[in-house]
């Protein structure tokens, strides 16, 4: 299972302003909050106790959660934001007094609940002991690719989701069954599948897309490992990432749900990658049985 101990910075300096996390979720607050709701609608007539089921409980239970999420997400950028400032003002202060040499820097280190989260869906690939397709630098450079991708606020917000999702499952849990819960669970399949369409939405100009991704991870890989990166590797890694979405195009139900949790027009979007990546495939295929011809 890819644990995110597996990738480790620099230990941050003992007087450098530390990263501000996100709190825990109140369950205290979540009660409030849903007592508050319900109140609202019995006084206004639109609960009754017949209406007032437990899958009613359930779903608004689940809407509190997600509106926690928005919070918290738009507490953590202000932090993060607020962080900076205390950093740059930190710095100012110390420039004259501290030699370049001596400067705390910045770690870099943060919780990637969101790469262990999306790693997962291709944990396999590394993590066999026998044989494993990929060294572990592979997944140094996949978060580099998401943080290059997304772009410093998106990731942070998706990190945020990602948290709330990650912290449904036991912590030693193993990858695939984590990823075989959440697709039994529309709730949990809402926020991964937000996460996962988002990154494959950025392949519909799939030619560079595919270049600009083997590139990014060979940045790392090459220079940590000697890694080459290359179209076959892609393949196994994009297959692995996307192809439950991907299935979910030939069950019309699921491909309703995604049109109405992510947009119309969704499965279209999505159906146009899957036609490319398979093209892709066939030319790449075509091409390696000339080249085997050949030789």
């Amino acid at each position: 299972m890819f644990n995110q101990d597996d990738i480790k910075d620099d230990a941050p300096p003992k007087d450098a302003v530390a990263s501000i996390q996100v709190a825990q979720r109140s369950t205290s607050a979540t009660k409030n909050i849903i007592r508050s709701v319900l109140d609202l609608m019995v006084r206004h007539k639109l609960l009754t106790r017949e209406k007032k089921t437990r899958a009613f409980d359930l779903d608004l239970k689940e809407l509190v959660r997600e509106i926690e999420v928005v919070v918290r997400t738009g507490m953590l950028n202000h932090g993060n934001e607020v962080a900076e400032k205390v950093r740059a003002e930190f710095s100012g202060q110390t420039n004259s007094k501290v030699s370049a040499r001596d400067k705390p820097t910045e770690s870099g280190n943060r919780s990637k609940f969101l790469l262990r989260l999306v790693a997962g869906r291709f944990s396999h690939l590394f993590t066999a002991p026998k044989n494993p397709v990929f060294p572990r630098e592979v997944v140094m450079g996949f978060d580099n690719y998401l943080d290059k991708l997304l772009g410093e606020h998106l990731y942070g917000e998706l990190n945020v989701e990602a948290q709330e999702l990650l912290s449904q499952f036991r912590a030693d849990e193993d990858d695939g069954q984590i990823w075989k819960q959440i697709g039994e669970n529309d709730r949990h399949k809402r926020f991964a599948y937000n996460i996962l369409i988002r990154i494959l939405l950025k392949f519909e100009d799939f030619g560079w897309a595919k270049r600009n991704f083997i590139s990014i991870l060979n940045n790392i890989t090459e220079r940590k490992s000697g890694f080459l990166f290359e179209d076959k590797h892609f393949q196994l890694l994009f297959s692995a990432l996307f192809s439950d979405l991907f299935k979910a195009l030939w069950d019309d139900e699921e491909s309703l749900k995604l049109d109405f949790m992510f947009g119309e027009g969704t499965t279209e979007r999505i159906d146009s990658i899957r036609d490319a990546f398979r093209i892709y495939k066939d030319e790449q295929a075509l091409r390696d049985r000339t080249q085997i011809a050949v030789g």
